[in-house]
């Protein structure tokens, strides 16, 4: 019995190398095409209110602004032109949210942050409370 299970882990052991051989060069190929590491970081110049609509994408679920919010938006995969992690981190007086999402913001049915444009921002900003 040792020796058949010895030889029906070579067998698997074989079958996995195989495998790995034969996806080796589209995984490399893959690693090569990959946007930059790091991240990317913005901020949006005014605050948000009750009014806003906010949404990861033009038809994403709402994301809730209850009052005076600064947005800061951070991509995680900056060049990437497709679905890849984001965040969005809400900032008012009640406390700090993070949402996290996978596509480019829209407020209020316009793309945010996609021309890759610095914001000048003024700091530091006073959020009024509820």
């Amino acid at each position: 019995m040792p020796t058949t299970l010895r030889r029906g882990a070579f067998a698997a052991a074989a079958a996995v190398l195989s495998a790995l051989a034969v996806c080796g060069p589209s995984l490399l190929a893959q690693e090569k095409a990959a946007p930059p590491a790091g991240a990317q970081v913005f901020v949006y110049p005014e605050k948000l209110t009750a009014k806003d609509h906010l949404a990861f994408a033009q038809k994403g679920l709402p994301i809730k602004i209850t009052g005076e919010t600064t947005l800061v938006w951070v991509d995680l995969m900056p060049g990437a032109r497709f679905a890849h992690p984001t965040e969005c981190v809400l900032i008012s007086a009640e406390g700090t949210r993070v949402v996290k999402g996978d596509w480019w913001l829209v407020l209020n049915g316009k793309d945010l942050f996609r021309d890759g444009k610095a914001y000048a921002v003024g700091f530091p900003n006073q959020l009024a409370g509820k």
